[in-house]
């Protein structure tokens, strides 16, 4: 488990270089050199179909470093998801972040979900857990290591992922609207400066939405209660600067991990705000 929270962290400070090198590599190019499986339907909700792209490891793009191996055996696995308070964002963004995984043979899954404008919470989330699910379902096809699946995402992206890894079976979600099925297991999780308790950060009450029981919205939506024994490992880069997410809300969400017993680490990225998480830099490890 520790060795596949270091590839995660490798992979994302390679990632920032990647953004300086001098080779041009987009998700046009992407597409046109195979690497993509783009728009695959992994679930429809009424007449709103939820789709979701696979970068494959077993192509390669470009010249060194950007290929790959000769992608026999079963892969690691990235389900990104990606932010936007909620209320926008998409699966296509970020594209050159999530591309160093697949040179270090991951497969990486990035999914769209239904936003405020669709559905409010706690739809989300259950899109998310049915992502995780076309996952598993989908592992043969794809030689995915189901033992091996780390779910990730920025800001609220960070949120859900959070959610995605540690609800389980049987809880429940916004006053009995979402009560969570057979949850499928995560190895680890990588929280991008996500809120982790909305007692402590202002409501999000586009995607909550009206005539609701508030103090149970918050409750049911922070993932730091939702911390206990068997927990999978957590990752969280979080900016000291950070004005839209306070810096407290990882500090916290880490005591708590600590206190019983899950594995987790937090890198803070000193004077970093949202935009400089993503470069990884002078950083203070908790």
């Amino acid at each position: 488990m520790q060795y596949i929270l270091i590839t995660i962290l490798v992979a994302f400070f390679n990632a920032g270089c990647a953004m300086r090198s001098t080779q041009k590599i987009d998700q046009t190019a992407a597409l046109n050199m195979g690497l993509v499986e783009h728009d695959l339907v992994y679930r429809t909700v009424g007449n709103k179909k939820l789709r979701l792209n696979i970068y494959l490891p077993d192509k390669y793009i470009g010249e060194p470093p950007w290929w790959t191996n000769d992608g026999k055996g079963k892969k690691p696995t990235l389900l990104y998801i990606h932010g936007g308070g909620w209320v926008a964002g998409s699966k296509d963004e970020r594209c050159l972040n999530i591309l160093p995984y697949v040179y270090r043979d991951w497969v990486v899954i990035s999914i769209n979900y239904r936003l405020a404008k669709d559905a409010k919470a706690p739809a989300a989330v259950d899109d998310c857990l049915v992502a995780l699910e076309w996952i598993y379902a989908h592992a043969d096809k794809y030689d995915i290591d189901t033992d091996r699946i780390v779910v990730s995402g920025g800001s609220a992206g960070g949120h859900l992922s959070l959610l995605t890894g540690m609800v389980r079976e049987g809880d429940q979600l916004c006053e009995g609207k979402l009560t969570v099925g057979d949850t499928k297991k995560v190895a680890a999780i990588v929280n991008w400066y996500g809120v982790t308790d909305f007692l402590i950060n202002p409501h999000p009450l586009e995607w909550f939405g009206k005539d609701i029981d508030l103090e149970e919205y918050v409750q049911s939506l922070s993932p730091i209660n939702y911390v206990r024994e068997g927990s999978p490992p957590v990752l969280t880069i979080h900016g000291s600067d950070d004005s839209a997410v306070p810096v407290q809300q990882a500090v916290n969400m880490h005591n708590k991990l600590r206190e019983v017993g899950i594995q987790e680490n937090v890198e803070i990225v000193l004077k970093g705000n949202i935009d400089k998480c993503y470069r990884i830099g002078t950083r203070h490890q908790t």
